[in-house]
């Protein structure tokens, strides 16, 4: 994967939004080494290309060498001038406290603020006891983010420990110096590399993922883990290049097909989300899915081919689509079982002619707002052995990228890995 300053996509406004809300505390837990100071600073490049202001109060660099060493080396002097405007940089932290912060949010009026990092923090009432100090500055950090209707994010260090056990970091009850019992109502997240000391992970075919770093946040205990991918070249976290896989009718995200592509892939995040059975949900979860993580390319197959041809804006594999798969689904009225295992742990799914109607509506306008970037774009795979859909004659009244493959309606690992994965290729 060949990554500089200009191809990689930035931490998106979506991203933001979902992890860092306003009017809350969040923290974002990291061990040392791993790059907590350079995903701060990546987040404020990003905040600040979206028009947000923030303020970012530094620890341990003043600001002149921070803008040198570190905001400089990840993004290029032009695109800094052109945001600078938008970032306030504090170094002032020997007794960095909420009361100077709260002058400063009336003095600059951000949008967030970022301290790296709050164990150097003292509280507006020093205590002798530095847990006592812990649990009131936390609860100092909680008032300001209320009180003043802004995103406040802090930086901290995670408890040190020797085994690098993945699920250890499933787990919130693993910050530094902070109490289960003072983390209530505060937004924990946290940064985590398997082996953090290196640079390289590697996939099952023995290419190279740069820097996959999962972000976790922690939603009543339970993980929901973000990849992201880390440059060590010009320390800058940005979005993980991701390819989203939509599956067809009766399976899942945890179908055979999204499995291999994780093995043909590994350079990629692959992203496939169980479809609701609601077409309508189900479109709009997946363009949600989209402005998230804007994957470089949508794999569709059969139902989840029509799906795929109506999110526009991205690059797309269609294969085997299903345009009116509703006409299908009248002829299967009835109790189904689904072929994958589904997260919510459902099993079976109940075709009526209401959600076949709703499909049909659906597919009355999949072909709206059809753009020239779609047009070139888009592409068809039409197996010469499908016996379930015949799609091609609709698909290329307008679109003009289609082949034929031998092959059936559903794909295998040898289709997957000898047509549709070097089609994917050449078109990233």
């Amino acid at each position: 994967m060949n990554i500089n300053k200009t191809n990689i996509t930035m931490l998106t406004e979506i991203f933001i939004e979902k992890n860092f809300p306003k009017g809350k505390l969040t923290l974002v837990g990291g061990r040392p080494a791993i790059g907590i100071t350079s995903f701060a600073i990546s987040l404020t490049i990003s905040l600040a290309k979206f028009n947000k202001r923030c303020i970012y109060f530094s620890v341990g660099m003043e600001e002149q060498q921070l803008i040198e060493k570190r905001y400089k080396r990840q993004v290029d002097i032009e695109e800094y001038n052109a945001i600078a405007g938008n970032i306030t940089i504090d170094d002032t932290w020997e007794d960095l406290n909420t009361s100077y912060m709260r002058k400063q949010i009336e003095l600059y009026q951000p949008d967030y603020i970022i301290i790296d990092y709050i164990q150097v923090m003292t509280c507006n009432h020093p205590s002798m006891d530095r847990k006592t100090e812990m649990q009131a500055i936390l609860r100092e950090l909680k008032t300001l983010a209320s009180d003043c209707k802004i995103s406040v994010i802090g930086m901290t260090r995670l408890k040190i420990f020797y085994k690098d056990n993945a699920s250890y970091f499933l787990s919130p009850d693993i910050f530094k110096e902070l109490l289960s019992d003072n983390l209530e109502d505060i937004n924990l997240t946290c940064i985590h590399r398997g082996d953090h000391f290196r640079i390289y992970e590697y996939g099952s075919n023995g290419e190279v993922a740069f820097g996959k770093t999962k972000f976790i946040t922690y939603h009543d205990n339970n993980p929901e883990i973000t990849y992201l991918l880390f440059n060590p070249n010009t320390i800058r976290f940005s979005m993980f290049p991701s390819v989203m896989y939509i599956h067809g009718l009766s399976s899942s995200g945890a179908s055979s097909t999204a499995s291999n592509l994780r093995k043909l892939l590994p350079q990629y995040d692959v992203l496939s989300p169980d479809l609701p059975i609601q077409p309508q949900e189900a479109l709009t979860m997946l363009k949600d899915l989209c402005e998230l993580y804007k994957p470089e390319i949508i794999i569709g197959t059969s139902m989840g081919g029509m799906f795929a041809q109506q999110l526009r804006g991205y690059k797309k594999i269609l294969v085997n689509p299903a345009f009116h798969v509703s006409e299908f689904m009248r002829t299967q009225l009835g109790v189904h079982d689904f072929l994958n295992p589904r997260k919510n742990g459902e099993t079976q799914y109940e075709i009526t002619s209401k959600l076949c109607d709703n499909y049909q509506a659906i597919e009355a306008n999949q072909f709206a707002d059809i753009t020239d970037f779609d047009i070139k774009n888009t592409y068809a795979l039409f197996g010469t052995q499908d016996t379930l859909v015949h799609g091609y004659d609709e698909y290329i009244g307008y679109y003009r990228n289609a082949m034929m493959f031998e092959g059936e309606h559903r794909l295998n690992f040898e289709i997957l890995k000898k047509i549709v994965v070097p089609l994917a290729k050449i078109i990233l």
